[in-house]
């Protein structure tokens, strides 16, 4: 079993592996707004799937970011988010007429679906937008540190 220690150690490594990369920051932004759009999606279990066919499509998508943002949006931080995902779409249709049909139980999942799914989409986009440009801006940060360390140090 991994301690807090370890894991904050395995974190630190990782981090580092992306500073020194010869990847862009670009790369390791969409890498992780790619990661975090796939994982807000409702599809459990679908989402590491196709991680990895976007990997084996495009090649200059960092790895580690990608599949980073997939292990930070977990199932207990999702929770929320998919809360607040029906909470958008309830917004947005609220005002709208229900549509009935004949059984009960297929309005009402015709409604929480239409009404999750919308919200759903839309947190997603904004979650990945904003993902973006800030890991973006700390690779940036990170990585002139880096750079700038190692001229010091020669």
């Amino acid at each position: 079993m991994l301690s807090h220690f370890n894991l904050k150690k395995k974190f630190r490594k990782h981090i580092k592996e992306i500073v020194k990369t010869k990847k862009s920051a670009h790369s390791v932004a969409i890498g992780f707004a790619i990661g975090t759009f796939i994982s807000l999606l409702p599809t459990p279990g679908f989402n590491i799937l196709l991680g990895v066919l976007l990997v084996l499509i495009y090649e200059k998508v960092n790895k580690f970011s990608l599949f980073g943002s997939m292990a930070f949006w977990n199932p207990f931080v999702l929770a929320p988010i998919y809360f607040l995902s029906y909470k958008i779409g309830d917004l947005l249709f609220s005002i709208t007429p229900v549509i009935k049909y004949d059984l009960s139980i297929i309005n009402q999942f015709f409604n929480f679906s239409r009404t999750f799914l919308a919200g759903n989409l839309i947190l997603a986009l904004t979650l990945s937008v904003v993902g973006y440009f800030l890991v973006k801006k700390i690779v940036e940060v990170l990585q002139e540190r880096h750079i700038i360390k190692n001229t010091d140090n020669k």
